[in-house]
């Protein structure tokens, strides 16, 4: 092109750029991995490094404690299975393959194991009960969430198998919530642990008086909540102790999913005077260590570069370690201080708490603890669980303060529940109402709730008044 000049400029420009050390990123790596993970990683890592090897001393104490550990588990597994003869045929299946040394053979007894979902279907069509009833029931199970919920819309179920929708609530409520595990089929966990206080003694009793109508005072003082319930401190004691054993989650394998081996990253144990204990367990990898036989050693060209490049690695692998164990105990520290009620109560304990929140109290960066929590378990006085269960959104509160979401979504339910026939409460009025309770919601997050619990808006709610009359009338 005529008249064109073509050349080279320099230029500057300033910015900032995080530039990953092979450090920080090996200290990442480490950060994010499971014990599992961990422990394979540290075998590569001994293979080819020749500077790392394993304190022999630790290696024999953790063999020592895996002994112990399953002995203990042998001898319970034992009790189950005497106590299980008379009772549940699973537990006949679960220990009928034994290996040569009389250990349960856990690879076959997996395999041959039925699934939840299996169990499910198996169940719905053992009962005797119609045709269509019985497709119905087959189309909810299929419809459950990984935690055993029914969080679907009925009206949407209801329309594909071309039957009324009052047909899919009253077959969930008739066939698919009487199914085992108890709490399976649940639209809500108030439900799901209603149904599993199905039971006639006092303590059953009392648990279900406590989530009826005492779920915000939970957390009071034991004496003061007793004489608001008007029972016993003994038998308040009792129902408490009904609901820590009860399971949030009755779903764990319903999706066929394939077993995986985990070991919990943090203990939680509650201390006999009410002080909770966070542990971060001893691993395979404690004993890893620097191996000094090659210490004084001199060596040259080629040798030389492969050493010093050994010896670097092998220093950035134990401090990234030293980092983990630190790292992990500092957030089950705040775990434990920010989410006791949760782990003395179980889940209705559960308070508002973002990764946001434990970064700035542990003076961490969010990534950081979200590596920490990703895809690793704690064993705590409630059972093994994923430690993702810690973190809850919430709601802020007109006092500065913040309220769970699953607080919130009990308020709705109530709400619509306690409405006069015929004459619903839409979306916005509710939300002027927990507006006016001092909880800052908007109109479309009651609605997103409302949908959440498996609740129709108030149109629909409004036609199935005069429905549910008549037919009382006849």
């Amino acid at each position: 092109m005529a008249g064109a000049n073509i050349g080279t400029n320099l230029s500057q420009k300033l910015g900032q750029r995080l530039a990953l050390t092979p450090q920080l990123t090996q200290s990442l790596k480490v950060l994010s991995m499971s014990s599992m993970e961990l422990e394979n990683y540290l075998e590569e890592c001994l293979e080819s490094n020749p500077l790392l090897e394993i304190d022999p001393n630790v290696q024999e104490l953790d063999l020592a404690a895996e002994k112990n550990q399953a002995e203990a588990t042998t001898q319970g597994e034992a009790a189950e299975q005497e106590w299980a003869q008379e009772g549940d045929s699973r537990w006949e299946s679960m220990y009928a393959s034994t290996s040569r040394d009389g250990m349960p053979d856990q690879d076959q007894q997996w395999h041959e194991e039925q699934s939840l979902g299996e169990s499910l279907h198996e169940q719905i069509n053992c009962q005797p009960m119609q045709d269509d009833e019985r497709e119905i029931a087959h189309a909810l199970i299929d419809s459950l969430d990984d935690d055993g919920y029914f969080r679907s819309d009925p009206a949407e179920l209801a329309e594909a198998l071309k039957v009324s929708k009052h047909r899919i609530v009253d077959v969930l409520e008739q066939v698919v919530q009487e199914l085992e595990p108890a709490g399976i089929g649940s639209r809500d966990l108030t439900e799901c642990l209603m149904l599993q206080l199905a039971g006639d003694d006092q303590a059953s009793k009392t648990a279900r008086c406590l989530l009826l109508h005492f779920a915000d005072d939970l957390f009071d003082d034991n004496k003061t909540l007793a004489e608001k319930v008007g029972c016993s401190l003994e038998a308040l004691l009792d129902a408490k102790d009904c609901m820590r054993r009860l399971d949030p989650f009755p779903g764990h394998g319903l999706r066929e999913e394939p077993n995986i081996y985990v070991r919990p990253e943090i203990i939680f144990r509650r201390l006999d005077n009410g002080e909770i204990e966070v542990e971060v367990p001893k691993s395979g990898w404690r004993g890893v260590r620097l191996n000094e036989q090659w210490s004084n050693q001199k060596w040259s060209g080629k040798d030389r570069e492969f050493m010093d490049a050994a010896a670097q690695e092998a220093k950035w692998l134990m401090y990234a370690l030293d980092q983990r164990s630190e790292t992990l105990m500092k957030v089950g520290v705040c775990l434990a201080q920010c989410q006791r009620a949760f782990l003395e109560h179980g889940v209705l304990g559960l308070k508002p708490l973002t990764l946001q929140d434990v970064a700035e109290q542990v003076d961490l960066h969010e990534s950081t603890i979200s590596r920490v929590t990703n895809g690793k378990y704690a064993q705590t006085p409630l059972g093994l669980i994923e430690m993702r269960r810690f973190f809850s959104s919430g709601l802020p509160t007109r006092g500065g303060g913040m309220i769970s979401v699953y607080r919130v979504q009990q308020r709705v339910k109530t709400l619509i529940q306690s409405e006069p026939a015929g004459k619903p409460i839409s979306d916005q009025a509710i939300a002027d109402r927990l507006v006016a309770e001092g909880i800052e919601i908007a109109r479309r997050t009651v609605a997103k709730y409302r949908e959440q619990l498996g609740l129709p808006p108030s149109s629909q709610r409004r036609r199935a008044a005069p429905a549910r009359t008549s037919k009382v009338r006849r």
